[in-house]
């Protein structure tokens, strides 16, 4: 009689979300770039650069989040154009957008947290369709 055990579709998937959440947390860089910060979508901008974080920051801090804002909205008028790509080019090498970044790089959320999160439920999924897909059960 042969034994074996059984694992779910689930079981496969938790396991594979969990290698996937590790495998995200290890490869991410810590923290955004400058490039990064830039580019990100709005709505995570804003959840991840909270005006509330810079309550206590001191006024460089808060105009270096205010030029990082202006920078950003710049891009979005110059994607309009098709001018983004350079004009990101040129945000990146400035001193002063550079300046900005490094004084208020603390309040900078990890960006660990997100590819990890990320990778973890790709995984997750993955490891459960294919579970599902190539692995049927015997009678």
């Amino acid at each position: 009689m042969d034994r074996y055990t059984s694992v779910s579709p689930a079981e496969v998937g938790i396991m594979s979300g969990l290698i996937g959440a590790g495998i995200g947390y290890t490869l991410a860089p810590r923290k955004y770039n400058l490039e990064q910060l830039l580019t990100l979508r709005q709505d995570v901008f804003e959840k991840s650069f909270q005006q509330k974080l810079f309550e206590k920051a001191d006024n460089t801090q808060k105009t270096a989040r205010n030029a990082i804002i202006d920078a950003r909205k710049s891009l979005v008028e110059a994607s309009k154009t098709n001018t983004a790509e350079a004009m990101l080019v040129e945000f990146v090498r400035s001193d002063k957008l550079d300046a900005a970044y490094k004084s208020i790089k603390r309040f900078l959320p990890k960006a660990r947290v997100q590819s990890a999160i990320v990778l973890g439920v790709i995984g997750a999924f993955i490891g459960a369709l294919s579970k599902i897909i190539f692995f049927k059960e015997k009678p």
